[in-house]
């Protein structure tokens, strides 16, 4: 900051033609960034989700700048272990881009997963778990759950991209749904769960597991229930 100034940023949602270009694919979230004093911010640094030997890759990161008048390219001033730090000519519309031939070589990525309990019924409570990249804003998922409390657990983790993981639960005898699923990258607007838990309303607490597609943990965590959600009219 070049002086002091008020800055405001919200996430909006990518357009399809720029998601589909065969070398461009989104890398973290769409930010629209406004400020009190334009000419005070020259610089962002938006957060990303690689692994530190991912970035030795050369040009594997860049920003697109979106305005009213198209689009355009910015190479960053730097990449750190978490952000990408790039020059500002003027606010308007900032997000990653990833270049897709280099993440077909396969570096795993710093994943969240994230865990919300449905207000439950007479018979049954949901739990749903999200599978995301660690650069989707933990609140942005939240406020698209409707009434499910937002469970806090240990969420970091190591995810491929393209790669199946399955969610398993202890004890035993729940249903979960799917039994399996592609871990893809998504940055909303709408953020559906990965997973869902068909638990008994007794239960008070349970262990989750995620395993890649070749039965390897990548995360487990004992989860909670004692938080329930609230019931209207009970």
């Amino acid at each position: 900051m070049a002086q002091e100034a008020e800055l405001l940023y919200r996430t909006v949602p990518w357009g399809e033609s720029l998601l589909q270009s065969p070398d461009k694919q989104a890398a973290g979230p769409l930010f629209d960034v406004k400020s009190s004093v334009e000419a005070a911010v020259v610089q962002l640094h938006l957060p990303h989700s690689e692994r530190e030997e991912a970035l030795l890759l050369d040009g594997l990161l860049s920003v697109v700048h979106i305005t009213d008048e198209g689009l355009s390219i910015l190479e960053p001033l730097e990449v750190t272990r978490t952000h990408v730090v790039v020059k500002v000519p003027h606010l308007s519309s900032f997000g990653l881009i990833i270049n897709p031939l280099k993440r077909l070589l396969g570096w795993p990525i710093n994943g969240q997963i994230l865990v919300f309990l449905r207000p439950p019924d007479r018979e049954e409570q949901i739990l749903d778990v999200h599978l995301l990249q660690n650069n989707v804003l933990e609140e942005e998922v939240a406020v698209k759950q409707g009434g499910a409390v937002n469970i806090k657990v240990s969420s970091r983790c190591e995810l491929e991209l393209y790669k199946g993981y399955s969610l398993h639960c202890e004890p035993e005898g729940f249903l979960i749904h799917p039994e399996s699923k592609t871990f893809e990258s998504w940055f909303g607007p709408d953020y559906h769960p990965t997973f869902l838990v068909s638990l008994k309303t007794s239960t008070e607490r349970v262990f989750l597991k995620v395993k890649d597609q070749d039965g390897n943990v990548v995360w487990n965590c004992p989860v909670s229930l004692e938080e329930r959600p609230v019931v209207k009219g009970s």
